[in-house]
């Protein structure tokens, strides 16, 4: 390695520690990487002149001088996510740690026609708008449309449940005046993405979303496993009942039909938001059917959990409803179904509506990687 790569690399490790410290002193720095106080100098005032990291204000002191306090400049750049379904569109900004800054959604029924797009593309302007900051600070918009994605991430090629098949980010990128990803992935896995970013300890998991349309995604060694012709943990469509409720795929019987919001809410002709309140209250045909619910999806679960045995982490709208109570009985349930189980890896709510912000950051992950290639860590599926 020769003096301008060894720089380099200084500056990449300094970078990084700052960032995954948030606020660290040069004498921390120094320790840490086990470099000269004059080497921490040299990067610190290199990416402050890069804008990337600043002073802020001072350590209490332990008996010397305070130390000066750095930080790594989260609001130098953001991103912004788009998350496109049937009747809605959700936005959210990141900011450089992925943390969302503001979110907005509107009722939008999706077409796919040149003034859906547009109207899109206005929605979107606007928001950044809102933001009331420069254009050079947005890194870029990324766009997802349910479906499943064709291999080269270029259009959707099976879009079913939106009537999405052969739609392309580029439809609506188009109308847009700053950067956007071309480029779609599977919103679950976006999501599970966004989980992973913001839960770096997770290796091995079922990610389930429990939305109007239900998703899964897997987890192994800390990266989504990816199928070999297509998305992996695609759990919606496992058999789960023979010959059991037609789904929008086309077959009978799947998980789909009987775990998603849209099969809980089946026959009550209300918002899941109010299913729960009167599930809550004690209604009586709220409660059997939250129970025949939760039974359909514990056996989802278990049909899981004897072939890969691993975390099961729940997110998705139905998410934010979800209780102790309601985790404790939907694991009592699963394993009422094993015989040869007596305890299973845990049941958890990880998140809400995380497929905008998974779309974000992508833009975020690069903008990091050029600062940090060798050292800075994360999930596989940005690449």
């Amino acid at each position: 390695m020769n003096l301008i790569e060894m720089k380099k690399a200084n500056r990449s490790q300094v970078y990084q520690l700052v960032y995954q410290n948030r606020r660290i002193s040069k004498t921390d720095i120094a320790e840490v990487l086990n470099i000269s106080i004059p080497t921490v100098s040299q990067c610190v005032n290199e990416l402050k002149q890069l804008d990337l990291i600043m002073e802020d204000g001072f350590f209490e002191s332990t008996g010397g001088r305070k130390s000066v306090a750095i930080k790594c400049r989260d609001d130098i750049r953001i991103a912004i996510g788009v998350d496109i379904r049937k009747t809605v569109v959700y936005l959210v900004a990141l900011n450089l740690y992925g943390d969302i800054i503001s979110s907005r959604q509107q009722e939008i029924l999706f077409r796919k026609d040149e003034s859906y797009c547009a109207h899109v593309a206005d929605y979107i302007i606007a928001f950044f708008e809102e933001l009331h900051i420069s254009g050079e600070l947005l890194l870029g918009v990324g766009i997802c449309v349910q479906g499943l994605v064709s291999q080269d991430g270029k259009y959707i090629v099976s879009g079913r449940m939106m009537d999405a098949d052969g739609f392309s980010a580029r439809d609506i990128g188009k109308y847009l005046p700053f950067p956007f990803n071309p480029v779609l992935k599977h919103d679950t896995e976006l999501a599970a993405s966004y989980a992973l970013w913001k839960n770096p300890g997770i290796k091995d998991a079922l990610f389930l979303m429990l939305n109007p349309n239900l998703g899964g995604a897997i987890i192994l060694n800390g990266q989504l496993h990816k199928g070999k012709t297509q998305s992996s943990g695609l759990i919606a469509h496992m058999t789960l009942m023979p010959e059991g409720k037609f789904c929008y795929c086309g077959k009978q019987g799947c998980v789909e039909s009987y775990c998603s919001v849209n099969a809980l809410l089946e026959g009550f002709e209300e918002e899941l938001g109010i299913f729960f309140k009167k599930l809550r209250a004690g209604d009586e045909a709220h409660r059997r059917r939250w129970e025949e619910y939760m039974g359909y999806l514990s056996r989802a679960i278990y049909n899981y959990q004897v072939l890969m045995n691993t975390d099961v982490l729940l997110s998705g709208e139905m998410a934010k409803y979800l209780t102790e109570d309601d985790l404790e009985r939907l694991m009592e349930l699963t394993l009422e179904r094993m015989g040869i189980m007596e305890k299973l890896p845990p049941i958890r709510v990880i998140g809400e509506n995380d497929v905008a912000p998974g779309v974000a950051l992508y833009f975020i992950v690069n903008f990091l990687k050029e600062f940090m290639p060798d050292t800075f860590q994360h999930p596989e599926y940005y690449d």
